[in-house]
């Protein structure tokens, strides 16, 4: 027969043994956690080192390479490249990596902004008031003086915001993108026609001329001042029979050689993204591949994420 005191040495007995299960279970789950993010850690650096490792191929691909009007052209088979990237941001997939390369000359550069077009390409016909807003406070921002234009924005109106820690600029160039969207319009895109307006942008002081063969349809219409009609049966042309494109495009009223061309700048935004399980990294990087005196290419910027 258990006693009382028989009967609480079990008790207290059955608790500590309890205890010690609930502790087994959390540092099974902790070492199970553990591992995990091992495995985790492991994909993360190996989706790193192979994202490095397209870069350097794809380095020697451009370096190596023919081109036409709008690609870059090569037959190696470092990593399985395709033979052909057209450089307009398309993307590529290549095993567990998607690729975009975009020459600088299809994009706008934002070190001299044109406000009219930065506020052309930012909205769309039902964005007049928006349109006017960014045009002038672009222009704001880059003059020298104080004087606010009709629908502009200089120091009051950034000093009125109390949200806003800064003023314009007001010298001739911007430092970055990021700087493009501290100004009032740009600032009050919705954060999908921002990402989209990004993709079109850079900022180098050594810009490019514009190749009409890799701009967007958007970009097209603003320059030659087409209706969208227009713009579509030149893209289509674009895709099926490239001379004739280019052959249309120059009977344009709007087309200017001094400002336009069809030939890429070898100024190359490359974007690389490899997945690997639930691990990814992305690399962002602008180069310039024209010759050098002492370089063979010259990194504009670099990001990795």
């Amino acid at each position: 027969m258990i006693t009382k005191r028989g009967g609480f040495a079990l008790a207290i007995v059955l608790w500590i043994v309890a205890a010690l299960l609930v502790g087994v279970a959390y540092l099974s789950t902790l070492s199970r956690d553990t591992v995990q993010l091992s495995y985790n850690l492991k994909d993360k650096l190996n989706s790193k080192i192979i994202a490095q490792n397209y870069l350097e191929a794809l380095k020697f691909y451009i370096l190596t390479g023919n081109y036409d009007n709008r690609s870059i052209i090569n037959n190696i088979k470092t990593l399985q490249l395709p033979s052909r990237f057209i450089v307009d941001g398309r993307a590529y997939k290549v095993k567990n990596a998607r690729i975009r390369l975009q020459d600088a000359s299809g994009m706008i550069n934002v070190f001299y902004p044109d406000a009219q077009l930065v506020a052309k390409m930012a909205t769309d016909s039902s964005q007049r008031e928006l349109f006017y807003s960014i045009k002038d406070s672009v222009k704001d921002w880059i003059d020298t003086d104080n004087n606010v234009r009709l629908n502009g924005a200089e120091q009051a109106y950034y000093q009125l915001k109390k949200d806003l820690q800064y003023q314009p600029g007001n010298i001739t160039v911007l430092q970055s993108i990021s700087e493009l969207h501290l100004i009032k319009g740009v600032r009050d895109l919705s954060k999908q026609q921002w990402n989209q307006l990004k993709k079109t942008l850079y900022a180098q002081s050594n810009g490019a001329m514009v190749n009409l063969t890799l701009v967007n349809k958007k970009y097209l219409i603003s320059l030659l001042k087409l209706n969208p009609l227009e713009a579509d049966t030149l893209l289509q042309y674009k895709e099926k029979d490239l001379q004739k494109f280019i052959k249309l495009v120059m009977q344009n009223k709007n087309y200017n050689d001094e400002s336009m061309g069809f030939y890429l700048s070898y100024i190359i935004k490359i974007e690389i993204t490899v997945k690997i399980n639930k691990a990814k990294t992305k690399i962002m990087t602008m180069i310039n591949f024209r010759p050098h005196s002492k370089q063979a290419y010259k990194t504009l910027f670099y990001k990795v994420y």
